[in-house]
C-alpha cells in the first residue's frame, strides 16, 4: 500500500512513525528530570533525592519497554497499513498509566512518600495521550517528508537521465553553430515568450499557470550561466534547514500555537496541583493564574506580529514574564499543605515545559511550511520534466531527419509555440517551453567552454547579430573588470538593445561602457520611440536582477537613455 502524503491528523498519529524509539529517547530524559521535582517528598528533606530519580528512571524504563512491545507486537507493519489514530492514543494512555502506576507502586517500596499508583492514573493517562499525539505529529512531519522527498528526487533523477540522453544527441552539432545565427533564433524565442507573457497577463484563468515558467525560460535564454535550481541538484543543506536557522526564524515571527501550548500547560498544571493541593482550595488561584498566563501569550503574540524589528527581545520578555509569574504567583497562596518555595518550584517546572512547547510548536509549524514548499517545488519540477520529455518524443522524428540541428530544432519549437498560442492551447506550451530552456542551456554550456569571453568580442558579436537592423555604436573605456560582472553587464545591454528594436524601432543605438576593478557603469541611448509597456514586465524584472536594482530608464527629447551600475 502506497504511503499517503496528505494524511489527516489521526492518520499521522496512527502512522509508521508513532511509538518509535527515537520519540521515546527524545522525550524521556526531560520527563525523568522533571518528574521527581514535582513530588512533595522530593523537597521534604527527609528522603533521598537520588532514590526519587532512581524510582522515576525505573518507571520510564518500564514505559520504554511497553512502547517497544506495542510497536513490535500490538500495532506492527503500520507502514503498509496505518492503524486508527484513536487506537494509538489509547495505547499511549495505557503506557502513561503503566508508567504512573509503576512509579506510584515503587514509592512506598523504596521508603518514599507520595501519591500512590491508583491516584496517579488520571494524570498519567492524560499525559500518555498527550505524549503519543505530540511525538507522533513531530516524528511524522519529519520522516514522512523525508520519504516523500526521496521519492520525488529519485523520480527527478530518472527524468533528468532521460533528458540528458536526448540533449547529448545535439552535442556534436553545437560547436559548429554561428553565434549571430544562434542569437537571432534566441531573439525569435524571446519574442514568442514575450507574447506568451502578455497572454498570461490578459487571460490568467487559462494562461496564468505558465507566467513564472515563461520568466524562468527567458532567464535561461539571456543569462550566460545559471546555477542549479532543481531540488535534486541542490546540496542537502539547502532543503534541510539547520536548527540555528530555524531558531533564528521562530525568534522573529509569532510561530507558536496558543491553543496547543495553553491546553497542554493547563492540563499539566491542573493535574499536578490536584496531586499536592486540595482542588477546592487551589481552584480560584489556578483560574487567576491561568487567565494571566493566557493573557501573556496572547499579548506577546500580538506584539511580535506588529513588531517591525527582530522579535527576539519580545520572546525573551515573554519568557521572563512567565518565569516571574511562576515565582510571584505562589506567594499569594494561603494553604499550608506545601511551602511557597515548593509551589514556586512546581510553577517554574511547568513554565519551563510551557516554554519548550512554545519553541516546539514554532519549530513544527515552521518546518511543516518549509517542507511543503520544497515538496511542491519538486513536484512541479517533475511535472515539467515529464512534459518536456513528452514534447521531445513528439518532435523526435523531425529532429532526427534534420540530423539533430540545433537551429532547426529551435525554429521548430518557436513554430510550435506560436501555433499553440494562436490556437489557445496553454497546456501544450509547457513542455515546449521547458524543452527550449534545456536546449538553450545546453548550447550555452558547450559554447562557453569553447568561446573566449571578452567585452570587445561580445560587442563585436552584438553588432554582427543586430547590425543589419540598426546602427550600433559602442565604446569601452577603463581597466578590466571582474569577468562575472562583465558577464552580467552584456546580457543587460543586449536586453536594452532588444527593447529598443522591439518597442521603439530605433535606427541608432549607442553604448558606452566604463569598467574598473570594482565593476562597470554603462549607458545605452537609442533614438527610437518611447518603449511600450505591454509584456515588458519580464524584461524589466530580469534587468533589475542583473543590475541589482540599479537599472534606470528616462526619456529625454527624442532619446531613451538607460543606465546601470554593476559591482
Amino acid at each position: 500500500m502506497a504511503l499517503n502524503y496528505k494524511p489527516s491528523v489521526l492518520e499521522r498519529i496512527g502512522g509508521p512513525w508513532a511509538l518509535t524509539l527515537r520519540a521515546y529517547l527524545w522525550t524521556s530524559p526531560i520527563s525523568m528530570i522533571f518528574q521527581p521535582i514535582i513530588e512533595p517528598g522530593f523537597w521534604s528533606g527527609n528522603e533521598s533525592r537520588l532514590t526519587w530519580f532512581a524510582v522515576c528512571l525505573i518507571g520510564h524504563l518500564v514505559f520504554g519497554a511497553y512502547i517497544f512491545f506495542a510497536n513490535k507486537f500490538l500495532v506492527p507493519n503500520r507502514e503498509d497499513k496505518p492503524v486508527s489514530g484513536i487506537l494509538m492514543i489509547l495505547i499511549g494512555m495505557i503506557g502513561g498509566a503503566i508508567r504512573g502506576g509503576t512509579i506510584g507502586t515503587l514509592i512506598p517500596i523504596f521508603g518514599l512518600t507520595g501519591t500512590n499508583g491508583i491516584e496517579r492514573l488520571p494524570f498519567a493517562i492524560i499525559i500518555g495521550g498527550i505524549w503519543i499525539v505530540t511525538t507522533s505529529l513531530i516524528m511524522d512531519a519529519k520522516y514522512r517528508y523525508q520519504r516523500q522527498l526521496n521519492e520525488l528526487v529519485n523520480e527527478q533523477n530518472s527524468l533528468i537521465g532521460q533528458q540528458r540522453l536526448y540533449l547529448a544527441k545535439f552535442a556534436d552539432a553545437i560547436p559548429a553553430l554561428s553565434k549571430p545565427e544562434y542569437d537571432l533564433r534566441n531573439f525569435k524565442l524571446q519574442n514568442i515568450f514575450r507574447d506568451l507573457a502578455v497572454r498570461a497577463g490578459a487571460d490568467p484563468g487559462n494562461w496564468g499557470l505558465i507566467a513564472r515558467q515563461v520568466y524562468s525560460a527567458v532567464t535561461d535564454l539571456i543569462f550566460v550561466s545559471k546555477k542549479p535550481s532543481r531540488v535534486s541538484e541542490l546540496p542537502h543543506e539547502q532543503f534541510f534547514s539547520s536548527r540555528k536557522d530555524a531558531f533564528n526564524v521562530i525568534s522573529r515571527t509569532p510561530l507558536f500555537h496558543i491553543p496547543t501550548v495553553f491546553s497542554l500547560y493547563l492540563t499539566l498544571i491542573v493535574f499536578s496541583a490536584a496531586r499536592i493541593l486540595p482542588i477546592k482550595l487551589a481552584a480560584f488561584s489556578l483560574i487567576i493564574g491561568m487567565l494571566v498566563n493566557l493573557s501573556i501569550l496572547i499579548l506577546s503574540k500580538k506584539a511580535i506580529q506588529r513588531s517591525k524589528r527582530n522579535s527576539s527581545f519580545i520572546y525573551i520578555n515573554t519568557f521572563v514574564v512567565l518565569a516571574l509569574l511562576a515565582i510571584i504567583g505562589p506567594t499569594f497562596s494561603r494553604g499550608g499543605y506545601v511551602s511557597v518555595f515548593e509551589l514556586q518550584v512546581f510553577a517554574i517546572a511547568g513554565t519551563v515545559i510551557e516554554v519548550i512547547w512554545i519553541v516546539a510548536t514554532g519549530l513544527l509549524m515552521l518546518t511543516q511550511v518549509n517542507r511543503q514548499k520544497i515538496i511542491d517545488q519538486a513536484s512541479i519540477e517533475n511535472e515539467l520534466l515529464r512534459l518536456e520529455n513528452q514534447y521531445w518524443v513528439s518532435i523526435y522524428q523531425q529532429v532526427t531527419d534534420a540530423n539533430y540541428s540545433p537551429m532547426f530544432t529551435l525554429n521548430l519549437v518557436a513554430s510550435d509555440l506560436s501555433s499553440y498560442l494562436d490556437s489557445d492551447q496553454p497546456a501544450k506550451t509547457r513542455g515546449a517551453i521547458e524543452f527550449a530552456s534545456s536546449l538553450t542551456a545546453e548550447i550555452k554550456a558547450i559554447r562557453n567552454s569553447i568561446d573566449i569571453f571578452s567585452i570587445e568580442s561580445e560587442f563585436d558579436r552584438i553588432v554582427a547579430t543586430w547590425g543589419k537592423e540598426t546602427n550600433i555604436l559602442w565604446t569601452h573605456t577603463g581597466v578590466g573588470c571582474p569577468e562575472l560582472v562583465a558577464r552580467r553587464a552584456i546580457p543587460a545591454i543586449e536586453i536594452l538593445i532588444l527593447k529598443s528594436l522591439r518597442y521603439g524601432q530605433a535606427s541608432l543605438i549607442s553604448i558606452e561602457l566604463v569598467s574598473s576593478s570594482n565593476g562597470v557603469d554603462f549607458t545605452v541611448n537609442d533614438n527610437g520611440g518611447p518603449h511600450g509597456t505591454a509584456g515588458a514586465a519580464i524584461g524589466i524584472e530580469i534587468l533589475m536582477d542583473l543590475t541589482s536594482g540599479t537599472y534606470k530608464s528616462v526619456r529625454k527629447g527624442a532619446l531613451t537613455i538607460a543606465t546601470a551600475t554593476l559591482t
